[in-house]
């Protein structure tokens, strides 16, 4: 873009021949700019993205260690009907970028998939409620807990090794 300014530049000299041309180069670049954060939105808002976090309570003796090395961790989880909420904190994987502490609730999709996941066997998949007690009795196991979203909503609950 600026090999194009430099050309215009060095073409034009006479400022009343180019005045429309300055309009033109300027709406360009007015347009160039509008476009690169464009691109750059659509990037960081991705309609797919996965978020994880650990599964580790406030009681366990690591649990600072966790927190104090930025890895997210979530200390409590509930499935509702139509949402996920997570205390604690995560991460985005495609930025890497550690949420604040807090409350976070996400809203599920109709087909959400609750899988366990780890080692070489293959996924398996849960309903709903046996999901919700395969996390209970994995809350305070240091796994890993990932959501996967599309269009802003859960579509997958995984919890991996």
């Amino acid at each position: 873009m600026i090999k194009i300014i430099k050309y215009l530049k060095s073409r034009f000299t006479d400022v009343k021949k180019c005045y429309k041309t300055k309009q033109a180069v300027a709406l360009f670049i007015v347009f160039m700019v509008a476009g690169c954060i464009l691109i750059n939105k659509q990037y960081s808002c991705a309609k797919t993205r996965e978020l994880y976090t650990s599964l580790i309570q406030k009681s366990n003796p690591v649990y600072n260690d966790f927190v104090n090395n930025g890895t997210s961790v979530a200390y409590k989880i509930k499935i509702k009907k139509k949402s996920i909420v997570i205390h604690g904190s995560l991460s985005d994987s495609s930025t890497e970028q550690v949420t604040g502490m807090g409350i976070h609730t996400y809203k599920l999709s109709d087909n959400v998939k609750y899988i366990s996941r780890g080692g070489e066997a293959p996924d398996q998949e849960f309903t709903k409620n046996k999901f919700k007690k395969y996390l209970e009795k994995c809350k305070d196991s240091a796994l890993t807990l990932i959501l996967g979203l599309e269009d802003k909503k859960v579509t997958k609950v995984i919890i991996s090794s």
